[in-house]
């Protein structure tokens, strides 16, 4: 008997139902259908992906042996846009992610979000399709989309690989780089399966390993003298400053650190782009870089670069001020450490002192180290710090606000009041905020309730990531009942913009707004400065950087993809009211975006 399935819209969006199939699933007839039991023994959600030939096997396995449903595909419009996707949605739930690339080409296009996500330590798997490994297999264009090693491409910026040649190898590589990915420190792991066994008939049944038996690493504790040293140095410190960096994608990250936090009567500091302790803590100082400089002790809690946030560079001459002063704080690091370093990339390698290093599990390490400072922390010491922080804060937050009061009224928009505007449409809506404008976000304004409500930043720097994160990201907040919200870049935006039909295209409700300053803004300053360092006209910085003459019509963009959106929003009056009718679009189940001329800075 055939059950007959028209293809419609689920509670959840665009569901494409095939036709024409048995009901249920019977077992695995071919090499590839072994892999779609797999992915949904590990109830894998989604697989976004740009189609390919070298994964044609497993593209029909999804369809016509797992029905399209665990995992449903999800068309991307470019390799790079589907990793994002994967990377987004990951963030999000704190689960694997998955995708697929066709063969050399595709993973040539995705590679740089595959850097991104290690570089964001973020677990996926991203499948490929390779060789036939038997040349006699393989049709013209398999020959130059096919490599000896096509993991090259991506082996130093990937945690695992593999490149199984039997069907019984694809369930256990696949199963081991989940697992390897899920394990600290986490980050992508491609695994390519040959084209020619995916299109072999099994000739018996090929049982799924157990995924249980095949766990990602359990969480590891800080050595004991380790942490009895840590204890130590923070019982002992004057001027305590807590910094949290990727452990904001915790959402039980929030109370703990709260409760340390409050017990050392400590200033709080996010690490950059992240948010863990809720925007209105009393003791939160985010945008106060001065507690840094003058902290004798900072507790930095997975802070993946941590010379970044101790010594930051600006746009002046490289090497400048890089260097720590001999007096500078006592510094206890808390987290994996070291051990994703790789030899061939430089990210995170500079050298940085630690005083106390408890390598460590983050969130495990944050309770162990509160559980062994409860009993030691003199509380009256801790109180008096707690209220000059307190008051501290205070200010900065009226600071803060006025700061942004007296740039309300710029034409063009000031950035700060696109973010203004913005929270005031969405603060009584549960919404995830899955990207935001780094350089020129205005702290304290956007009241952030804690660890989980922020996704970050791109981790590895590379633009072209918004678009597809924030789909991601959207698509989890979807499933969940929240509305994905962000703030993206012209250009950022302008690199894969297809993300946006994807978004359209699977029905996933959601609020972009899009920060237009009509250029590469960030290398504007970058191009002053050695213009000035060399004696030569800084106003000549804009040239190569402007998007401009002709202007992008982004809205008109958005609307050809299939979302709602608005014309380009100018007059800072009319920003209120657009946000208002896409904020009503998007709970009417749009992708909605906001295209909005804002100033540079």
């Amino acid at each position: 008997m055939t059950a007959i399935v028209e293809p419609g819209l689920g509670e959840g969006g665009r569901e494409e139902r095939p036709t024409g199939l048995p009901e249920g699933r019977g077992p695995a007839a071919w090499g590839s259908d072994l892999v779609v039991d797999v992915l949904r023994a590990l109830e894998v959600p989604y697989l976004p992906m740009n189609p390919g030939s070298s994964f044609r096997g497993l593209h029909d396995s999804v369809v016509n042996h797992g029905g399209n449903v665990t995992p449903q595909l999800l068309l991307c419009l470019h390799e790079e846009i589907a990793v994002s996707l994967a990377h987004g949605w990951s963030k999000a739930t704190g689960q694997l992610g998955v995708a697929a690339v066709h063969d050399l080409v595709g993973l040539m296009h995705g590679s740089m979000a595959v850097y991104n996500a290690w570089c964001d330590r973020t677990p996926l798997l991203l499948l490929g399709g390779s060789g036939p490994a038997d040349p006699a297999r393989r049709r013209p264009v398999d020959w130059i989309h096919s490599a000896t090693t096509q993991a090259q491409l991506v082996r130093d910026f990937v945690v695992w690989d593999a490149e199984p040649m039997t069907t019984a190898a694809f369930a256990g590589d696949a199963l081991r780089a989940r697992q390897r990915a899920l394990s600290a420190p986490r980050g992508p792991a491609y695994v390519s399966l040959d084209a020619g066994v995916q299109e072999e008939r099994l000739d018996r049944p090929m049982p799924v390993p157990d995924p249980g038996r095949h766990a990602p690493a359990p969480a590891f504790a800080p050595d004991p003298e380790a942490l009895d040293r840590a204890a130590a140095v923070l019982e002992q410190a004057r001027r305590p400053v807590v910094v949290a960096g990727r452990i904001a994608l915790e959402p039980a990250a929030t109370a703990p650190l709260a409760a340390l936090v409050e017990l050392l009567g400590a200033a709080y500091h996010d690490d950059r782009n992240w948010s863990t302790l809720p925007t209105g803590h009393p003791q939160n100082c985010t945008g106060d870089r001065n507690v840094l400089d003058e902290a004798d002790v900072v507790l930095a809690v997975d802070v993946v670069d941590l010379a970044a946030l101790l010594r930051p560079a600006g746009r002046g001459a490289r090497g400048a001020g890089l260097e720590l002063p001999d007096d500078g704080p006592v510094i206890v690091d808390l987290s994996h450490g070291d051990l994703g370093l790789r030899s061939w990339s430089n990210a995170f390698a500079t050298p940085v002192p630690r005083d106390v290093q408890l390598l460590s599990d983050p969130l495990l390490g944050l309770r162990l180290l509160h559980a062994a400072l409860a009993e030691r922390v003199d509380p009256a010491a801790a109180a008096a710090r707690r209220a000059e922080v307190t008051a501290r804060a205070a200010r900065l937050r009226q600071r803060q606000r006025e700061q942004v009061a007296a740039r309300w009224a710029d034409r063009p928009i000031s950035p700060a009041r696109l973010v203004g505007e913005t929270w005031q449409a969405v603060r009584d809506v549960d919404h995830l905020l899955c990207l935001r404008n780094t350089r020129t976000w205005p702290e304290g304004l956007w009241q952030l309730p804690g660890a989980g409500s922020y996704l970050g930043h791109s981790g590895g720097g590379g633009v072209g990531y918004g678009p597809g994160a924030f789909v991601g990201g959207a698509l989890a907040a979807r499933d969940r009942g929240q509305l994905g919200v962000g703030i993206i870049g012209d250009g950022d935006l302008l690199m894969a913009s297809g993300a946006l039909w994807t978004a359209a295209h699977y029905r996933v409700p959601a609020l972009l707004v899009v920060n237009d300053n009509s250029s590469f803004y960030n290398d504007e300053p970058h191009q002053a400065e050695v213009a000035r360092q060399r004696g030569r006209p800084v106003e000549n910085s804009w040239i190569g950087m402007r998007i401009a003459d002709p202007a992008v019509d982004i809205a008109g963009l958005a609307r050809s993809y299939g979302c709602w959106a608005t014309a380009p929003v100018e007059d800072p009056d009319d920003l209120g009211p657009a946000l208002r009718r896409a904020l009503l679009a998007a709970q009417e189940g749009a992708t909605a975006v906001v295209h909005a001329r804002v100033a540079p800075r």
